[in-house]
């Protein structure tokens, strides 16, 4: 590996790192305590507007 390589793959290798860095520092400040609240009847009513009772076929 000649010394260009050597300097090529440490300038990248500082670059990911400085990457993973503000990904994680965005994380921890914009979505870390963002929580979410689900009401099961409000989903209920969202994905089945007209639940239809299924079971055992009458008058058989």
């Amino acid at each position: 590996m000649t010394s260009s390589d050597a300097l090529l793959r440490r300038h990248l290798g500082w670059v990911v790192a400085l990457k993973l860095i503000a990904l994680i520092a965005l994380w921890w400040f914009c979505v870390r305590d963002a929580g979410l609240h689900v009401d099961p009847s409000t989903v209920l009513r969202q994905f089945a507007p007209n639940p239809i009772a299924q079971g055992v076929p009458r008058g058989q």
